[in-house]
């Protein structure tokens, strides 16, 4: 085919596919073996660090006295959770009854057909599950000054990774999770193997609604739950609709997004940067207050104090306020932006917008309203049984907010 032969634009990403042979060594013995393992194991090992996970997300004590040793527990369990959702996201593709959300199509597309991607995203995932704890080590071990060193590192880290990400992935939105989730349940991969190997005793035992009869060879492969036809008239209309397929259930991955305009990819970059901006604001009001030996109390200071959350909301609101007007010099209008959004798209939005409430536990907004109003709801309960284990609760999670950065991200992202 000559080069200037034109090409569809998802053959041009699917072509820069790179395939990474594999080194036949003592290493990969060893991850294969434990990915057959896993696969085998699967509801053996899945519920117990699920349970693990929140077990150690709700203990409050973790965050005074054992602060290092439980979250690097956590942090651990949250890096070894993130491998094995890889694994058995592959393991769940070729199942039957599978049927994955649009992120994981969206994730699991890039994750396996571009190599700078799966390296970016998952080291971006590593970075966010153990920043953290990467803060509490440098609170302890350098002080306030190494912390904040360490907090500065870690936000540029993110925001660069992020913005390589909106890079390779030829300037679409950059989802709030980049690698596959965990969208499907353990048991399905015990489920479907002991019904293939199942065989009819008998014509009487052959369930006509529960499995298909391959012409051929005669072996039968058991239908979904969501395939069995209904049993009774007035369901036919219902099960009727949910076989009807969209758009969005036939698109390939990289569909499952759209190029953003050049507004929008502004938009986009600002959003990427707000924390890091948010940060350096933060930090420079805090250093220009430690070097002033006489705090004037006046409005100009306390405008100062407020400085990095407005700038902050204000980069979020705006951002809110602009993404579909970016897309409307695309697809026509602000209706036809709303209508053509893909289904992972608004999702994304979706989320973006209620993630906002997440400035309600930052800068002097927290100082002056929400921290008041904690402080009087434990008070008031202190006093009453039952209510001041919840009061205790919430006075250690109120040490986290002060003392650490990353800590209100955790309680807006707890998975």
């Amino acid at each position: 085919m000559n080069a200037s032969d034109p090409r569809p634009e998802i053959d041009e990403e699917l072509k820069s596919t790179e395939s990474v042979p594999k080194n036949k060594n003592i290493f990969d013995n060893w991850i294969n073996a434990y990915r057959s393992f896993m696969l085998k194991n699967v509801n053996r090992i899945v519920w117990p660090e699920s349970t693990l996970q929140q077990a150690m997300y709700l203990f409050p004590g973790k965050f005074k006295d054992v602060e290092v040793a439980s979250e690097g527990i956590y942090t651990l369990l949250n890096i070894v959770g993130i491998y094995h959702n890889t694994i058995l996201t592959g393991a769940a593709a070729s199942r039957s009854n599978y049927q994955p959300s649009m992120h994981t199509r969206y994730t699991h597309h890039y994750t396996q057909h571009n190599r700078r991607y799966k390296r970016i995203a998952y080291l971006l995932a590593v970075l966010q599950k153990s920043e953290l704890l990467m803060e509490i080590l440098s609170r302890r071990y350098g002080g306030e000054k190494g912390q904040k060193t360490s907090v500065l590192t870690i936000e540029s880290a993110k925001s660069v990774l992020r913005l390589i990400l909106f890079y390779v992935t030829k300037m679409r939105m950059v989802p709030s999770s980049v690698v596959p989730g965990r969208d499907f349940e353990p048991s399905m991969f015990e489920d479907e193997d002991e019904n293939l190997n199942e065989t009819p005793t008998g014509a009487d035992t052959v369930d006509v609604d529960r499995y298909w009869t391959m012409p051929r060879t005669g072996r039968r492969l058991p239908l979904p739950k969501q395939h069995q036809l209904p049993s009774r008239e007035d369901e036919v209309a219902e099960f009727l609709i949910k076989r009807v397929l969209h758009p969005d259930d036939v698109a390939p991955g990289p569909r499952l997004m759209h190029k953003l305009t050049r507004d929008g990819q502004a938009n986009e970059v600002m959003y990427l940067l707000r924390p890091l901006i948010y940060t350096l604001l933060t930090y420079i009001v805090m250093r220009r207050n430690s070097n002033n030996r006489t705090k004037n109390k006046g409005g100009r200071e306390q405008l100062l104090q407020w400085m990095p959350w407005i700038i902050g909301i204000l980069m979020d609101w705006t951002y809110q306020n602009s993404v579909l007007t970016s897309l409307s010099e695309e697809f026509g209008g602000m209706r036809n932006a709303r209508s053509k959004l893909t289904g992972l798209e608004k999702e994304e939005l979706q989320k973006r917008k209620d993630d906002l409430w997440w400035w309600a536990l930052r800068g002097k907004f927290y100082d002056s309203i929400t921290k008041p109003i904690i402080d009087k709801v434990v008070k008031k309960t202190e006093n009453v049984p039952l209510l001041n284990l919840v009061g205790l609760y919430f006075s250690d999670y109120q040490y986290m907010l002060e003392n650490y950065h990353f800590a209100s991200e955790y309680l807006v992202f707890p998975c």
